[in-house]
Formats: C-alpha cells, structure tokens, sequence
C-alpha cells in the first residue's frame, strides 16, 4: 500500500488509512493492483541474484562490509534496467486507484456521482498512455533516480545482513555443516530489510514523486517534498516501507538460502564443484 501523496493532495493520512480506505473503494482486489506486471519482478529478481553472487565472488578479497555492498549495488543497477518500465507502469495503476478513491470520496461527500469519462485504466491503456505522451523514454521515467534509490538500498541491504551475520556467528553456534542457522540468517534479514528502509526512505519518495509526473528535476522535487512535508520527508510512508521490505527480506532470506543450501549439498555429493564456486555467508 503507498501511502505517498501525488500533486501535493493528500489521500491517505498514513497506512492504517489507507487500508481502510482502499479496502471499502476496491475490496481485497485493490491491494492487488498492477500485480501482474509487478509479478515480473521474479524474473528480474533472477538477473539480480545470479548478477549479485557472480560480483560477490569477484569481490571475495575484500572486508565483509565491501561483499555486500559493492555486489549488492552492481545486481540493483542490472536488475533496475529492466523492472523500471514495470515499476512505472504498476505505480500509474496504483495511482488511478488512488484518484478513483478520491473522485468516490468527493461524489459521497456532495450526494453526485462524478460525471467525468473515467480514463482507460487497463494494462495496455496506460502503455498506451504513456508511449503518446512520453515515447519509449516515458517507460524509463525516473531511471537515474531510481538507481539514486536502490542502488544505495541494495548495497546497504546486502552490507547490513552480511555483517549481522558475521556478528551473529560469534553468539550462535553455526549448524552441522558449518552454516548460519536459517533463524539466524530470517531475523538478520529482516533486520535488513528495516535499516535500509529507514536509511533511504527520503530517496525513495523522490523517486516515486518523478516516475509518477510532475518536474523531472530531482533538486526541484526535493525542495518541493521539503516545503510540503519539512522532517516528515524522512517519515512519510515508512511505516508501510518498512513492513514490505521486512516482510519481503524474510521470505526472500528463506527462499535464496534454502536454494543456496541445496546448491551446495548437491554440489559436494557430485564432488564439491558448487562448495567451491559459491562462498557462503
């Protein structure tokens, strides 16, 4: 759920609101809006890992810090190249959402329905939207802000969870094989997923603030935000940014370790060929 505004309107006065908000407009529906498109995100979370353990390997002389970091932002800028034009499109979706929960609020408000054309919100209307006004450069608004974004949060993700873990090693007893408890390695995930979401949550506001319209000025925004907002620039939408990207990082600690255990335990039975090639945390 965002809960950022657009316009400098308000629509949702924080989280709570706007499930409340979004429940009673859409249903349980509305929370699933443009989810297929973001539903590509597993193909492109496939570039962002394989392009993130190979830079890891090539990194593997340096300090644990620099094996998160570096790697984690080189597998951003790969994975953002292709999940920018899903990003947008899904973010024009969730905002036609948005101004349909407004447009309800203002008809209940005075008694009249909203005379005015809704416009085509359909997947292929809003590329279609985007390709007249825009051209194919439309699809890749806000690219640079976006790698502004996360890149940062990727490297600060990856550098947080491998130093949790290297100082978790000296208070938990590894398991049989040697490996970090999968506990061990969920909790440091999600604790990941909270800093970094707190360290980067002004980026990511302005990144949300271009790809959606308005200036593409990152200066101009920035003072805009500021004047709107003040401090609750650092806070605005934190709540729920934070919740998503524990929430993800736990389930995506589990799915990546979990495959990265059995690629080594496969490997070692076929003569130890993965146990070489892949360091593990």
């Amino acid at each position: 759920v965002s809960t950022q505004s657009t316009g400098g309107t308000s629509v949702y006065r924080g989280s709570f609101d706007a499930f409340i908000k979004v429940f009673k407009s859409e249903g349980i529906l509305g929370f699933y809006r443009g989810f297929p498109i973001f539903a590509l995100g597993v193909l492109f979370g496939q570039v962002y890992i394989t392009t993130y353990e190979y830079a890891k390997h090539r990194c593997n002389h340096l300090n644990v810090v620099m094996q998160g970091l570096l790697p984690g932002a080189v597998a951003s800028i790969a994975g953002q190249t292709l999940s920018v034009p899903a990003d947008v499109i899904t973010q024009r979706l969730q905002i036609l959402g948005m101004v349909r929960q407004k447009d309800n609020m203002t008809s209940s408000k005075y008694g009249a329905p909203v005379t005015a054309k809704p416009p085509d919100q359909s997947l292929l209307g809003i590329c279609r939207k985007i390709m007249v006004k825009d051209g194919l450069s439309g699809f890749y608004r806000g690219y640079l802000v976006s790698l502004m974004s996360n890149v940062p949060t990727s490297g600060i993700w990856w550098a947080t969870y491998n130093c949790l873990l290297s100082h978790s090693g000296r208070y938990v007893a590894s398991d049989s094989q040697g490996h970090h408890k999968m506990p061990v390695q969920a909790v440091s995930g999600v604790m990941s997923g909270v800093i970094s979401a707190v360290a980067t949550n002004p980026l990511d506001i302005i990144r949300t603030r271009i790809q959606v319209g308005g200036s593409r000025s990152v200066v101009y925004v920035t003072r805009k935000l500021w004047a709107e907002d003040g401090m609750g620039l650092f806070v605005k939408g934190l709540s729920a940014r934070a919740l998503s990207m524990s929430t993800s990082s736990f389930l995506i600690i589990l799915g990546y370790e979990t495959v990265k255990r059995l690629s080594l335990r496969q490997g070692a039975s076929s003569g130890g060929g993965a146990s070489s090639a892949v360091q593990y945390n």
